[in-house]
């Protein structure tokens, strides 16, 4: 039985394209981020939060690009004040400026070369 060539040339561009697939694809590693306050949050100053990254192996993830966002759950309200640190070691600080008492959500997101985006909130009562 013989094999026309057409049919060869339809192998040679499934696997051909298979392949380029596979190599043009990005591929994420999961991720882990903690979020720790070291202080409670009082109005009318800037809160302090520490952020760890790091992948399931437990190595830290460094030169990761962090935004962060906060807004009152019980009225329109946002902080425009916020700054994001790298301290070394996988360990981020954030400083939020929660205006007022009340609940607050705190967003963070994350992303690094490599590793998946990370996403997390967090809410907390400002008195």
């Amino acid at each position: 039985m013989r094999v026309r060539p057409f049919f060869w040339c339809l192998l040679v561009l499934s696997c051909a394209s298979v392949l380029i697939f596979a190599a043009t694809t990005d591929t994420y590693a999961p991720a882990l981020m903690r979020v720790h306050i070291q202080r409670h949050p009082a109005p009318a100053s800037f809160t302090t939060l520490e952020l760890h990254l790091t992948d399931f192996q437990g190595l830290p993830i460094e030169k990761a690009q962090i935004s962060s966002s906060a807004r009152m759950t019980n009225m329109d309200m946002v902080t425009y004040e916020s700054r994001v640190k790298e301290v070394g070691q996988g360990v981020y600080i954030a400083q939020l400026h929660l205006y007022m008492a009340g609940p607050w959500k705190i967003t963070f997101r994350a992303q690094a070369d490599g590793s998946a985006p990370l996403h997390q909130s967090l809410l907390v009562e400002v008195v």
